[in-house]
């Protein structure tokens, strides 16, 4: 079968291929085509410091997004730092030092090689991308002997020979002197690659070395392909009142390509925005500044101090293994034996989207009519007095009653300090029935006067309360002329009532708003 050679996959060859202008300056961060020496050690050439852990850092966000992929590839969702401690043996002058078990969905322009020993400095760097296809093979493959398996005549052939493109089939130079070109075939193989074709994504640097031996780096680099979000478990005392015991736990999703087997995770509840930009980096060299490559014999300057800026970071003990391809389950904070809560049901209205520029005199749109949902909901004060008072990170929370399940609620980033309101599910006893019962709109006084009833039902062998949140979509300046119950709070454009309901029994909630607007609008 013929398969046509992608514009993205010729651009990458050329770019993976092109080899640096003979004379360039000395200094400059241009790879020589071939390296003076690779550096000399008992240890392969991607060293890891055996005495250092890899420092990664994990922020939030895209967690459900990346569970959906599996191809590791730059730009997919997910952010993390790494930072992997390296050693190499390095012989006097010129080095050439590869890094493997790197990221394919690294950010390679972010990437960064840091001496940590002096008089040693990284002249440039080259990444070479894994193969991501059958295009991607054939792109690099040419200038290769390879032999093309296909159907002529009705009979199986194969034809070898120097492949010299690859576009609009497969153009082989035969070793008879002929141009052969096939447009469909059923396989190829590429006679002797050895190591002309990478096996896995590599790094690749020129490094200076004042003197031989041993020399320690830092290789840091963002990549997508990892995220994490908090998991929860909450569960209610049985008894009367509401105590509840708290757990929770980071999910890590690890889809980079890569496993981190020594980790020291850092896991930050916070998405920073990220400049995306286009395509064709995957294959390019890069030039770091002069000033960064002219003296390798200055001792390299002292780590920067690393802060969490606008977020929260959660250090993990000691190190963690964070597998490619699997969620890691890891404790994020002692539990919690006691926290005290509320049960709440809410009758929610919803707040109006948007202040209306002008009042709205048609009668509808004042909210849904008929029988309405009663939410069952645990309240939590996020204080210590309650037993909580910390932070926490965005994820999902699972609330038991006892052994029973109640339901799951999403959790946002949640400050020290504030209410946490976690919506279960629907109350299977509890009903209710909203109804619009008058509406006139006088406009010589410029007003709009509507009145509404709500009744609620209970079927429960105790009493209960609802909390009802009501919108006032028609206009900004209101007033609540008359109600059976006193409103609990008011908000620009919503009443709230705490309304008590009998064992077995019905409370008819009524109350009657009054819209003004002034002279100067004609609605």
């Amino acid at each position: 079968m013929h398969r046509p050679l992608s514009l993205l996959a010729a651009a990458c060859l050329l770019a993976a291929c092109s080899q640096p202008e003979p004379g360039g300056k000395p200094g400059k961060a241009r790879l020589p085509a071939e390296p003076a020496r690779n550096a000399k050690s008992d240890r392969p050439a991607d060293s890891d410091d055996a005495g250092a852990s890899t420092r990664l850092t994990v922020y939030s966000g895209d967690y459900d997004a990346l569970g959906q992929l599996t191809q590791p590839m730059p730009g997919m969702p997910g952010y993390a730092l790494v930072e992997r401690p390296l050693r190499y043996t390095l012989a006097a002058g010129s080095n050439a030092v590869t890094a493997t078990n790197v990221s394919p969905a690294m950010d390679v322009e972010a990437a960064l090689l840091q001496p940590r020993s002096p008089g040693v400095g990284v002249v440039g760097q080259r990444y070479i991308g894994a193969l991501s296809g059958t295009q991607d093979v054939l792109a690099r493959a040419i200038g290769m002997k390879i032999a093309v398996e296909h159907t002529s005549g009705g009979a199986k052939q194969t034809d070898s020979g120097t492949l010299l493109a690859a576009n609009d089939g497969l153009s082989l130079a035969l070793n008879d002197g002929r141009i052969k070109v096939i447009h469909d075939y059923d396989n190829f193989s590429i006679i002797d690659a050895g190591d002309a074709l990478p096996r896995e994504a590599a790094l690749q640097w020129t490094v200076e070395a004042e003197k031989p031996g041993d020399a320690a780096f830092v290789l840091s680099y963002p990549m997508g392909g990892m995220a994490w979000r908090a998991e929860y478990l909450a569960r209610i005392a049985p008894g009367k009142g509401c105590q509840l015991a708290l757990d929770g736990a980071a999910q890590v999703s690890n889809r980079s390509g890569v496993t981190f087997s020594n980790a020291r995770l850092t896991l930050v509840a916070g998405e920073p925005r990220r400049s995306v930009t286009g395509g064709g980096a995957r294959y390019r060299e890069m030039a770091y500044a002069d000033a960064y490559a002219a003296a390798p014999a200055a001792a390299p300057p002292p780590p920067a101090e690393r802060r969490s800026g606008e977020y929260h970071a959660y250090e993990l003990p000691g190190t963690s293994r964070v597998s490619n391809g699997a969620t890691e389950r890891l404790p994020l904070f002692a539990a919690r034996d006691s926290v005290a809560c509320e049960r709440v049901y809410l009758l929610d209205g919803g707040e109006p989207g948007w202040i209306p520029d002008r009042p709205q005199l048609a009668p509808d749109g004042a909210g849904a009519t008929g029988k309405q949902p009663v939410v069952a909901s645990v309240v939590i004060q996020n204080t210590g007095d309650a037993g909580l008072g910390r932070a926490l990170p965005a994820g999902r929370v699972r609330v038991f009653d006892g052994e029973d399940f109640l339901g799951e609620s999403p959790l946002g980033h949640t400050a020290n300090g504030e209410e946490i309101r976690l919506q279960v599910g629907t109350a299977f006893d509890l009903s209710a029935e909203r109804e619009a019962t008058a509406f006139s709109v006088d406009r010589s006084g410029r007003t709009i006067t509507e009145s509404f009833a709500i009744e609620l039902r209970n079927a429960k062998q105790e009493a209960a309360t609802v909390r009802v949140i009501e919108p006032l979509p028609r206009w900004r300046d209101w007033e609540l002329v008359d109600s059976s119950i006193a409103a609990d709070a008011k908000g620009a454009q919503k009443v709230e009532f705490l309304v008590p309901v009998p064992a077995e029994g019905t409370t008819t909630l009524t109350y009657t708003v009054r819209y003004r607007w002034p002279r100067e609008l004609n609605p």
